[in-house]
């Protein structure tokens, strides 16, 4: 019979062949014709102007994408499914239209690579097909003349596969740099990013979408391309093939099962879409909590709060490991029947499509020997040919489910889109709406507010129709209680807030705050960078019209007395300034800021609470030399002499006008709404507040102000300075690094477990169901022969009893399969928990968080290496296992196989072609661990920018620092996605060479087995039984030997795996040696002595007997500091900024190791016994409110069960008591009452139990109010205020030193001010 492969058939076949051709070449046409006119209508729908350059700028086409977003924007009737479908289709249409040329090129690329893979294959599978009858016949010289052309063939397969994955990379970087640059071209404008944030609530956490979904999806999308490409590819390839040589009833049977399969899944699939995105936003809540850790590490180190934000942290891993679960589990029962209809059942039915035509059709063999040789050849082609044909179909029969996966992201990825497109909109909108009536914006040279009424985004009025015009060169002074409206005010102004009704006059264009206006916010902002960069800051280095030379640095910060940080840091260091600066050195370097822009309006809000009266005076006196006019918000009554106007707000609406006259008292204007006389408790506090400020005078105010209001005399002085004597040194916190082999021992002590518990069963049943895969394997190789034996001695009752056989086992490999997947993510899963749980366990221990963050000599981003990387390493680990355990029990079994085959000679060749293999590939493998390290890190990097941008929203929207800190973020974008890239190159180079020798060259080893057996057979060749016998053991030794070298290329690819986890391995292990390290003592204040001193307990003395106070970076703030303090004796802290104030209590926090000296100090803890409070409570510098209601506020760090349990104890005679709640909240109302936040009650919608973004809601004055609650709700003998009330009027911080001292509470406060206690003595601290 002649060959398949030269197309000479039956008469029949040949007369149908030129029939058929044209059939399939006109489908293929269609085919091409559609997706070429659906690429057509996609980039004509995005009416593109410009011409494409290199990456194609996304800049130069926004308009399309934002056409694109618009005529998409109408989908939210639809259910959830087709949305998720239709977010799709927008997203894919606008990735088609901003590729650019390099991106269509690429994408070309790609279909050529697979076109070629697909006619290499098939020339690769006719090759094989003669390799076989060349064995048959033992026809030697053929054989080796085919060998050659096969070990080509494969080595350009494995250039091929190689080049695709790399495309494909370049692909997905691609689609997400477009995706990512489109996001950030609204996300940074007209102030999106606050409003998502901060005001609009539709989106939480924005930053896991950018830096986690955008990626995944980008990712998942590019494989989905390649794939569906190689499908229909390989589909149309075959599909002409089979047809050229079969009947075409073979193609019907095939679609009609395939069809009928993928139907049947689909009616089974479960809501992957909506898994997806719930888990997405489960992962991106539980990454934010840690984020938000790491943010406000320093102040829950002086709370004590790690156990509550441990709380809050395990449960919220706890509901993600619970979503997880049903994830897993969905996609367990659905493998299965996926795996059952699609892949072993499919594959029986292909048997019957292959082995019918050699039964009854025109494939049946000759009686002759070189018949039957033929049919050999005939049967391995026709096989390939089938079985890529099914795989082909059935690849885009699941493309359904890939899509519905997809969705997921990019229902969450276009969701952003299109809120970020409508809030950078809503300026120019609102401007269009309002353009007839007299609710908008004009532009003047002044500032005036024309019947304005400022509410909040939770619908509170805080100032009812205020009209106020502010002229050039008039300077304004606004006051009020906490929580009035002041910086609200603020927000309007600049457009963070809308203007709801009245007219705002002011310079600049647009709603926004510009250079005309410069803005000094109350909670500082330090953009990470140069020093020069935060002079300039929202300006660029591009923007400058005038660049800021060095002596003019020199100058600006001489104003300010920051001149010491030149010589501090080098000039072209990027530093975090945020974490360098004292609260105080980052208020002065706004004010540096300020002098650097000279605007011609100042809003001041809060800006110098921090610093001097001294530094607070000259600059004022600045900025008014500089002709710049200041609308000032502050409590301290001294600044009226600096300005010409004074607003006081009572927070419930009501407003007053006061002028300054010559003789620098103020007078009400008449025509000004009067604050009415109805006596809530605001509106008394605001009456406070204007007295105070009414009767300040110019004269008596800085008197007041210059003078001390206690009695200085020296007790206690520290010692001069001796040069001889070295400075202790402060123990950083580090830990000589273990090697990697240390580090994976370590790995495995926490996660290898006994037999007995849930993860060791897990090992044996994956152990259990590898033997079975294994065995099944074997079971079916021993069927492929037998199958050719029946074929060639056509025997078809035992082909037909065969079959049946073939469908029991397709029944079990849909079992065990999708079991073994199951089993292997249901490990990385428990060893994600494992590990995690792990490291918190000293993560959240002994202020370990801060001292990672804070004391350490490296910069650990230990919250991206938590959760991002610790999933990631989990993942890859339990795949890496699995990979492990599958190939060692297949070597075992398939060696004795081969054995029996090909004798010790055969086992030989692979196991020396194993051990050259390995040594080969260790030898070209690069370092692709710290390649991945480095990757994971940029990763965090990018994604801890976006964090930040959320945490300081609202000062960077004052700023308009947007284009500012767009800039940053890409920058470090395109740094990720440049390491990305040379990643990609690095894999592609050495996937050439790990593909040939792992997954093609074993195949020429295989047909030379093939061939040694094939000489080495005795018998008779003439006789059919012999024939038979010859073909079964070549189709099951091909088998054997294949399965043989599939699992010695798993072994050799082991090394290239091991290679990328070990990154992921050595950035969690040395977070794990730091936290050993923490916890080991080296750095903690249990050394500190807390015994007997002068016949005084610890329990009721505080002394600092010659300790140094010492920076981690070694830089001296105290000598020898020696202080007591007593029960009933108060203690002031005084000192310039950066003198290390705060750095006392750092030490007697225990968050700064004391190197020298003793430090005797209460307990921090209740001691049970003992329950009239604890020894010590922090009140720390930045205020912090915490996740929770407004009860769980004020009893931080206390969680409401432990609050009642400490109720009943002091208040409830140890019986517990059904009121216990009742007891509680009344207690907490008076406390409530006693720092006048009690309005909070009423306003907040559910009371005690309203649960909201607090940070968002409250001033900054209500937060340090809240903080001075929870000094009174512990009531502890020593509060330590660390310049907590500096954003709180005047009398309200006599008020909370009052009910201090009432409650018992000996205070040792830091502050600038002198006047907040006439009774607390003071030692000063001064910078060394």
């Amino acid at each position: 019979m002649p060959s398949l492969q030269l197309l000479q058939l039956t008469e029949h076949g040949r007369n149908l062949l030129a029939s058929r051709r044209k059939a399939l070449m006109l489908a293929s046409g269609i085919l091409v014709a559609g997706g070429a006119a659906a690429y057509v209508q996609s980039r004509f729908n995005s009416k593109k102007l410009d011409s494409y350059g290199h990456y194609n700028g996304v800049r130069d086409n926004r308009e399309n994408s934002d056409e694109v977003l618009k005529k998409n924007n109408n989908s939210k009737g639809t259910t959830q499914k087709k949305g998720g479908l239709k977010s799709l289709q927008v997203l894919a249409a606008i990735l088609l239209s901003e590729m650019g040329q390099i991106g269509v090129r690429d994408l070309l690329s790609l279909v050529g690579i697979v076109v070629l893979r697909a006619a290499l294959s098939n020339r690769l599978a006719k090759v094989q097909g003669f390799l076989f009858r060349a064995a048959f016949l033992r026809r030697v010289p053929l054989f080796f003349q085919l060998i050659s052309e096969n070990i080509l063939l494969c080595f350009l397969l494995s250039t091929i596969h190689s080049t695709s994955k790399y495309i494909t990379g370049t692909l997905s970087l691609r689609f997400r740099k477009i995706l990512t640059k489109l996001i950030h071209a609204h996300y940074f404008e007209n102030m999106a990013y606050y409003k998502i944030s901060h005001f609009d609530g539709r989106i939480r956490n924005p930053e896991q979408r950018i830096a986690s979904d955008v990626p995944r999806f980008c990712s998942e999308l590019s494989e989905l391309v390649l794939d569906d490409l190689t499908a229909v590819t390989d589909g149309l390839l075959y599909t002409w093939r089979l047809c050229s040589y079969a009947s075409p009833k073979y193609i019907f049977w095939i679609l009609a099962y395939v069809l009928g399969a993928g139907a049947a899944i689909r009616n089974f699939s479960p809501a992957f879409g909506k898994l997806m995105s719930k888990e997405q936003q489960l992962e991106g809540e539980y990454r934010q909590l840690h984020s938000r850790l790491r943010t406000h590490a320093e102040s829950i180190a002086f709370y004590g709060g790690e156990s509550r934000e441990e709380s809050h942290i395990q449960e919220k891993f706890k509901t993600l490991v619970r979503h997880l679960r049903v994830v897993l589990h969905d996609h367990w029962w659905f493998g299965m029947i996926q795996d059952f209809l699609l892949k072993y059942l499919g594959a029986t039915v292909a048997v019957v499509l292959i082995i019918e035509p050699f039964f009854a059709g025109n494939l049946r063999p000759d009686t002759s020997t070189l018949g039957r040789a033929e049919m050999l050849s005939n049967i391995r082609y026709h096989t390939s040919v089938v079985i890529s044909l099914f795989q082909a179909l059935g690849t885009l029969s699941i493309s359904s489910r890939r899509l519905n996966r997809l969705s997921g992201y990019a229902d969450r990825i276009h969701e952003l889109m299109l809120i970020s497109r409508e809030l950078s909109a809503d300026d120019k909108q609102s401007s269009l709406q309002r353009a007839a009536s007299r609710n908008y914006l004009t532009e003047a040279n002044y500032v005036e507010f024309s019947s304005v009424k400022v509410v909040t985004p939770t619908g509170n009025v805080l100032v009812k129709d205020l009209s106020l015009r502010v002229e050039s060169g008039s300077n304004l002074l606004i006051t009020g209680p906490n929580g009035s409206g002041k910086s609200s005010l603020f927000r309007v102004l600049g457009g963070l807030w809308p203007l709801v009704s009245g007219h705002i006059v002011k310079p600049g264009i647009g709603s926004d705050l510009n250079k005309e206006i410069f803005y000094v916010p109350q909670r500082p902002y330090t953009a990470v960078g140069t020093l020069r960069d935060q002079l300039i800051y929202p300006l660029t280095v591009d923007q400058e019209v005038e660049p800021l030379t060095h002596s003019g640095m020199v100058e600006l910060l001489k104003n300010v007395d920051l001149e010491y940080l030149l010589d501090r840091y080098p000039r072209e260091k990027e530093v975090n300034w945020g974490d360098e600066l004292s609260l105080g050195e980052q208020q002065r370097l706004g004010m540096a800021r300020l002098f650097y822009h000279k605007p011609k309006f100042a809003i001041l809000d809060e800006c110098t609470s921090a610093v001097t009266t001294d530094m607070e005076e000259r600059f004022c006196a600045k900025v008014r030399a500089m002709g710049t006019s200041c609308i000032t918000i502050s409590h301290r009554p001294a600044l009226v002499a600096f300005h010409d106007v004074v607003l006081s707000l009572d927070g419930e609406g009501g407003w007053k006008v006061h002028y300054k006259r010559e003789d620098s008292s103020l007078q009400s204007e008449g025509r000004t709404e009067l604050i009415k006389p109805s006596g809530t408790d605001r509106q008394t506090d605001a009456i406070t507040v204007q007295q105070a400020f009414t009767a300040a005078k110019m004269d008596s105010a800085f008197s007041n102000s210059k003078t001390q209001s206690y009695v200085s005399e020296v007790i206690a002085a520290s010692p001069s300075v001796n040069h001889d004597v070295k400075l202790p040194i402060v123990p950083q916190l580090q830990k000589d690094p273990r090697v990697l082999p240390l580090r994976v021992a370590a790995m495995f002590k926490v996660l290898v477990p006994t037999i007995f518990d849930k993860q060791g069963a897990e090992l044996l049943a994956v152990a259990f169901l590898v033997v079975s895969r294994t065995w099944i394997s074997d079971r079916i190789a021993s069927l492929n022969g037998t199958t050719v034996k029946h074929v060639l001695e056509q025997n078809k009752a035992a082909f037909i009893r065969l079959i049946g056989t073939s469908v029991l086992q397709s029944a079990a490999s849909s079992f065990v399969a999708p079991s073994l997947r199951h089993l292997t993510s249901r490990l990385a899963l428990e060893w994600r928990i494992t590990l995690t749980q792990h490291l918190l366990e000293n993560y959240l221990r002994n202020n370990a968080f801060y001292q990672v963050f804070h004391m350490s000599s490296k910069n650990i981003d230990a919250d991206q290496r938590i959760t991002h990387d610790l999933e990631k390493l989990t993942t890859d680990l339990s795949g890496l296992v699995t990979g492990m355990v599958k190939p060692s029990v297949d070597i075992l079994w398939f060696t004795w196989r081969m054995k029996l085959l090909t004798g010790r000679r055969g086992v030989a060749i692979l196991y020396a072609y194993m051990l050259l293999g390995l040594g080969f590939l260790r030898t070209v493998t690069p370092d692709f661990g710290d390649l991945t390290s480095r990757e994971q890190q940029l990763e965090g990097t990018f994604r801890f920018m976006h964090e930040r941008l959320r945490t300081h929203a609202e000062s960077i929207a004052f700023f308009g620092g947007g284009a500012r800190e767009k800039a940053m973020v890409e920058s470090r974008f395109r740094e990720l996605l440049d390491h990305s890239l040379l990643l990609l190159k690095k894999k592609w180079l050495f996937g050439i060479l790990d593909d040939f020798v792992t997954k093609q060259l074993p195949h020429n080893v295989t047909w030379g087995l093939s061939l040694l057996y094939a000489l080495e057979h005795r018998g008779d060749r003439a006789l059919v039984s012999t024939q038979g016998e010859l073909a079964h053991a070549l189709r099951f030794l091909a088998s054997v030997v294949s399965q043989s070298f599939l699992a010695f290329g798993d072994i050799l690819e082991l090394h290239r795996k091991f290679l990328e986890l070990s990154g992921g391995i050595n950035r969690i292990f040395e977070l794990e040696e730091l936290l050993d390290a923490a916890q080991s003592g080296d750095l903690s204040t249990d050394k500190l002595l807390q015994s007997q001193r002068n016949g005084l307990c610890a329990e009721d003395v505080m002394s600092f007997a010659e300790v140094d106070i010492i920076t981690p970076a070694q830089k001296l703030l105290a000598r020898r500091l020696t202080c007591d303090v007593v029960p009933g004796k108060s203690l002031l802290v005084t000192g310039p900024n950066g003198s290390g104030k705060s750095s006392v209590f750092r030490v007697l926090r225990g968050l700064w190791p004391a190197v020298s000296g003793r430090l005797y100090k209460p307990s921090n803890c209740l001691d049970e016994k003992v329950v009239s409070g604890c020894g010590i409570f922090y009140v720390p510098q930045r205020p912090y409110t915490c996740l929770g209601t407004l009860r769980d506020q004020i009893i931080y760090p206390f969680s409401h069960e432990e609050a009642e349990l400490r109720e009943l104890k002091l208040y409830g005679k140890g019986e517990k008591s059904v009121d216990t709640i009742n007891i509680l909240d009344a207690r907490l109302k008076t406390i409530l009452e006693n720092v006048r936040l009690n309005y909070l009650l009423e306003r907040e919608e559910g009371g005690w139990d309203a649960n909201l973004s607090w940070e968002d809601i409250l001033s900054l004055g209500e937060q340090q109010r809240l903080g001075m609650a929870r000094l009174f709700f512990h009531k502890p003998k020593f509060g330590i205020l660390d310049e907590c009330t500096n954003a709180t009027s005047v009398d309200v911080e006599e008020q909370l030193y009052r009910v201090a001292k009432d409650k018992g509470i000996t205070v040792i406060t830091s502050s600038q001010a002198t006047s907040c206690s006439n009774t607390i003595p003071c030692f000063g601290v001064t910078s060394c």
